[in-house]
């Protein structure tokens, strides 16, 4: 496979695995192939599965899985995507040839929104990131094959990878998570909802549902609504007519006329008045616009995404927020992981930037390992977006051609916290640590998931904080 298996997967006692019969679907009779090169991931894969009651066969590459698949029917198929004679989406185009084909899970380290909606329109029937657990593997496992029972499949019709490249970058498990979220929302004109930081890449993945959407040949206009007043945002919106108001001396297009077809993206929808939030709600539900200062009704058909970096549901809360314009947006919810939460990501994204930055500069510049970690061990409270400006005033400032980690001194957390003094917030921080650790009987993984952080983050701190983590229990 993309990546080794030893001490990735939590494999749990047969106790706590799932009934054999929690989907209704008859895994005692069920065969599933296995394909996957790397022998630790197929080992502990087939390992489970057959403690689970499965019948399982493993295949190391691309033509074995073919000659499995000649000899026996499978009830399901579990394929890594990149194998040493080809990818997993070849034989999942292969295998999807023949009617009622078994379904497919496709599992990867090396993630891209291209490959999910490659896998999705192919008819892949889940697509998950590595490392995984394996008590989720197994709930998938019983889902696909219930699923397959009932006759249910994926729509393959509406979602077309094309030939563009993605604009999002990283492999850690968030990512590839999203990237699946956003090639099935790629597939309906439903609206969309697209919550994070700041800095994280919110309008990146409104321009990724776009780009891999029946859409993408139609325009992609994105309005920064925190950024106007309400009656400037109106007009930009839904247009105006000419005397509308003093300097409209000629009637104009609103953006909502100029997305026809395609998606508009309206960033920062928190910052919006309860009086535009009743205009944008009719544009939502009616499809029809009328022009500041007009009496005609306009037919649009336009994909609306919506982004903020606040709590939504804080603001509805204090009436800040129509619920109905909430509900409306909401359909679909995407949330863009902090680059905190996926530190793994960080040196490709460094060596992207850096690749920009050589390319606008004519100077190859190249980062150390020391540099990297640097990198990786800062808490990036501006995430990618600072992480970029980073990269980008240390290689302006550079005279030779290797930054190292010296060039980075500058990156220390805040040594001035509003509430507490910084010894105090590592007490309370150590605490909660220690509190979540005992609660998980010392499962390291499980810890890191109940506080919200990577595994790698939690040996940070734990470092950091002075906590034994094998000592913890």
């Amino acid at each position: 496979g993309d990546e080794p298996a030893r001490g990735r997967f939590n494999i749990q006692s047969d106790a706590s695995l799932p009934s054999l019969g929690d989907g209704g679907t008859d895994v005692m009779n069920a065969k599933i192939l296995v394909v996957e090169d790397d022998p630790a991931t197929s080992r502990m894969v087939a390992m489970a599965l057959k403690s689970a009651g499965y019948e399982v066969e493993a295949a190391r590459s691309c033509q074995a899985a073919r000659h499995a698949m000649q000899r026996n029917p499978f009830d399901l198929l579990l394929c890594d995507l990149y194998l040493p004679d080809g990818t997993g989406l070849d034989l999942l185009r292969e295998h999807h040839v023949n009617e009622g084909a078994a379904p497919v899970v496709m599992f990867t380290a090396q993630g891209s929104v291209e490959t999910a909606v490659e896998a999705i329109r192919e008819g892949a029937f889940d697509y998950l990131a590595k490392p995984f657990k394996i008590q989720d593997l197994l709930s998938l496992v019983d889902r696909a094959l219930e699923a397959s029972r009932q006759g249910e499949g994926s729509d393959e019709e509406s979602v077309r990878s094309g030939s563009r490249e993605s604009i999002l970058i990283g492999n850690s498990p968030p990512m590839v998570e999203l990237y699946k979220k956003i090639a099935l929302a790629a597939r309906s004109d439903s609206p969309v909802l697209v919550t994070g930081e700041t800095g994280t890449g919110k309008e990146l993945v409104a321009r990724s549902l776009h780009q891999f959407s029946h859409r993408r040949d139609r325009p992609f206009v994105p309005v920064n609504c925190g950024a106007l007043t309400e009656t400037l945002l109106e007009s930009e919106l839904f247009g105006h007519e000419r005397g509308s108001f003093t300097g409209a001396v000629a009637s104009r297009k609103g953006l909502f006329e100029q997305a026809q077809g395609g998606t508009l993206f309206l960033d920062e929808i928190s910052e919006t008045s309860p009086g535009f939030q009743v205009r944008l709600l009719r544009a939502l539900q009616e499809g029809e616009i009328r022009p500041v200062g007009g009496h005609r009704i306009i037919q649009v058909d336009v994909r609306v995404v919506a982004a903020s970096n606040r709590d939504l549901q804080e603001l509805l809360e204090l009436g800040k927020f129509r619920k109905d314009l909430f509900y409306r947006l909401s359909v679909v919810h995407l949330e863009v992981p902090p680059l905190r939460e996926r530190s793994d990501d960080i040196p490709q994204l460094a060596n992207h930037f850096l690749q920009q930055s050589s390319e606008r500069t004519g100077r190859q510049l190249r980062i150390s390992p020391e540099a990297l970690q640097a990198l990786m061990e800062y808490d990036w409270p501006g995430n990618v977006r600072e992480l970029e400006n980073v990269i980008e005033r240390v290689a302006v400032l550079k005279t030779d051609l290797k930054i190292g980690a010296e060039d980075l001194a500058f990156l220390q957390p805040s040594q001035e916290p509003d509430d507490l003094s910084l010894n105090e917030l590592g007490l309370v921080e150590r605490e909660k640590i220690v509190e979540v650790l005992r609660e998980c009987s010392g499962n390291k993984a499980e810890a890191a998931r109940r506080l919200g952080i990577e595994r790698k983050s939690l040996y940070r701190k734990a470092k950091r904080l002075g906590i034994d983590l094998e000592k913890v229990s």
